[in-house]
């Protein structure tokens, strides 16, 4: 017995096994947490921003096909087709501007033909139709073709036809429009003007002598006294051509993505389309880029020898826009716009921020809304479409907006 007792006493203490963790501790569910959300806000980040760079340089892509597209298709038909590019409607329901300065869709066109019905008469300016060249008695001269500067009222300005012309017609039918243009004289030895309509009003019957206005002063200055609106007295020019507006091809609309536009403020566009204070500082209603059977570009744009179009962000284009020209001297809207439209004219240059903005440096300045002090307006990704007018050839570049493309001192270093 005792023998039994000492065995059970001599044998090994058996103990009881620990617990066993079936979790994690608070401390460590939290350091997983903050880490995957961290890499949650990375991964969004970078795939919106990605998102943002396709959407961007697929457009820039997109009006580069569609542009090369029109020019393959004028050499294939041997017959000249265009790309019209379609202000929109609205900006922004919210936009300070209110105006029509962005483009997100184009369509193919076949160019218009050529009028030339009837005879004309070239006048010097004569708004009161009474037979003598308008001098203002203060000694002001008017601004004639809307584009800030006093013109010269002893110049051609005015370009007279009869009822044969039929101009009152075609303005009804929208076929006679403000920046179509117009060859004096006829033929390959003529020149081109772009003319406005303004005297031609169709809510009366059609007068026996209707007037277009020309966009530049005729380039012989007459043979009569400069007092008569009447220029030539024998021989002056008396055919014409008119080149309608052309005609939409039966084709859906390129659409730009969501959100994208082409700015036309940052862009380098021909001087016809671009404001004047005599179309409420808009852009005109017919751009078009036309395509020979050669490939090269004709009609108006031609002459630009360059044209770029700037493919950004729609809040980009609009936002920015909106504080600059709200902040510009100016009793109405289009005041301000056609100060706007004066600085890019003069050479100031284009509307193209810097990558960075810093609302903090001139925080009493035009951004002062743009973002809270210190912290920094980072405009999106932005493409340059670039055509050669004499060869029509059309490339896609990136842009490096140092303070040379920052003529209005966006970034507000004052360099």
């Amino acid at each position: 017995m005792n023998n039994v007792l000492l065995r059970r006493q001599s044998q090994p203490g058996r103990h009881r096994p620990a617990a066993e963790r079936f979790g994690f501790t608070m401390v460590e569910m939290l350091v997983v947490i903050t880490i995957l959300l961290l890499l949650m806000s990375i991964t969004i980040y970078s795939v919106n921003y990605a998102r943002d760079s396709e959407r961007v340089s697929g457009a820039a892509g997109k009006v580069q096909s569609f542009l090369s597209g029109a020019r393959d298709r004028a050499i294939y038909n041997r017959k000249p087709i265009g790309v019209r590019f379609f202000l929109d409607s609205d900006d922004d329901p919210g936009a300070g501007t209110g105006q029509r300065r962005t483009v997100s869709a184009m369509y193919y066109i076949d160019p218009g033909q050529l009028w030339s019905d009837g005879a004309v008469r070239l006048h010097r300016w004569d708004p009161d139709f009474n037979g003598r060249t308008n001098f203002p008695s203060s000694g002001n001269n008017p601004d004639i073709n809307g584009d800030g500067v006093p013109d010269n009222p002893g110049l051609i300005w005015m370009v007279a036809g009869l009822k044969e012309n039929k101009w009152w017609e075609l303005k009804r039918r929208g076929l006679l429009v403000d920046g179509i243009r117009i060859r004096i004289p006829a033929g390959p030895t003529g020149t081109w003007y772009t003319v406005d309509t303004r005297f031609i009003d169709i809510t009366a019957p059609p007068p026996l002598t209707q007037y277009l206005v020309l966009q530049i002063p005729y380039a012989d200055p007459g043979d009569t006294d400069v007092r008569r609106s009447d220029a030539f007295e024998l021989g002056g020019p008396e055919n014409y051509e008119l080149e309608l507006p052309a005609s939409i091809l039966p084709n859906e609309p390129a659409l730009m993505p969501d959100g994208v536009v082409i700015d036309l403020d940052g862009s380098r566009l021909p001087l016809a389309w671009r404001p004047s204070a005599l179309n409420g500082a808009n852009f005109s209603q017919f751009m078009d880029i036309v395509f020979s059977p050669r490939g090269n570009v004709i009609g108006a744009p031609a002459s630009a020898g360059v044209i770029h179009l700037y493919v950004c962000d729609q809040i980009d284009a609009t936002i920015l826009k909106d504080e600059y020209i709200s902040h510009l001297p100016g009793a109405t809207l289009v005041a301000r716009l056609v100060d706007f439209e004066t600085k890019v004219r003069s050479g100031v240059g284009n509307f193209v921020p810097a990558d960075e903005i810093d609302s903090g440096v001139v925080a009493n300045s035009w951004n002062s809304g743009l973002s809270d002090p210190g912290e920094p307006f980072l405009p999106k990704d932005r493409r340059l479409v670039t055509l050669f007018t004499q060869t029509g050839s059309i490339t896609v570049n990136m842009i490096n907006p140092t303070d040379v493309f920052d003529p209005f001192d966006l970034d507000g270093d004052s360099t």
